[in-house]
């Protein structure tokens, strides 16, 4: 049961990423369009405006499956991306308090532990994301049964992923500040 709402929950903000990542992309591709329309309307001849639409037709077929497939789309592999990097970062609290134990009780920082430290936890707590999401492309199924769900469904993900963001980046504010309070680190800020 937990293993399901978890892989739900993963799933889904995966699914709202890749969503950001493709409407995105389809307003700098609009942006760009919008500038470029002059030129043919303006520069060429009726012949040439004819063949430059036809050709430009064509492209944007191309271009929307290069960037919005779901399997190997510019966008998905976005938001595989970002997924991934918003998941780790939620061992970063474990990988500073272990950071700044070593620290303490070594005095010394040696790089190549530091790096250890970080990539272990890391590597560890991202199997389980890796098998809900993208082990035999599970992702694609979900992808599926999210495409059908209706606007309200839609909102309350978006603002589950804003706030699974947020979480993210809060968990290395908060790992950099236990790491500065095991360390007996005074940190004074510009505006305190």
């Amino acid at each position: 049961m937990y293993k399901q709402k978890f892989e739900y929950f993963l799933n889904a903000v995966h699914y709202c990423m890749w969503l950001f990542e493709r409407k995105s992309q389809d307003i700098i591709n609009r942006t760009f369009l919008s500038i470029i329309s002059p030129i043919p309307k303006y520069l060429l001849s009726s012949k040439y405006k004819e063949r430059f639409y036809r050709y430009q037709k064509q492209r944007m077929t191309e271009l929307d499956k290069f960037f919005n497939d779901k399997k190997s789309g510019f966008s998905i592999g976005f938001a595989h991306h970002n997924f991934g990097a918003f998941y780790s970062t939620y061992t970063c609290i474990l990988s500073f308090v272990l950071e700044a134990l070593y620290i303490k009780f070594n005095g010394e920082i040696n790089t190549f532990v530091i790096i250890v430290i970080f990539a272990i936890p890391t590597g560890i707590c991202y199997i389980p994301a890796y098998k809900a999401v993208f082990s035999n492309d599970k992702y694609l199924q979900y992808f599926k049964q999210f495409e059908k769900e209706d606007e309200h469904w839609h909102k309350i993900w978006k603002r589950r992923t804003i706030a699974f963001i947020l979480g993210a980046i809060a968990s290395i504010i908060f790992g950099v500040y236990l790491c500065f309070t095991i360390l007996d680190v005074k940190v004074q800020f510009p505006w305190m």
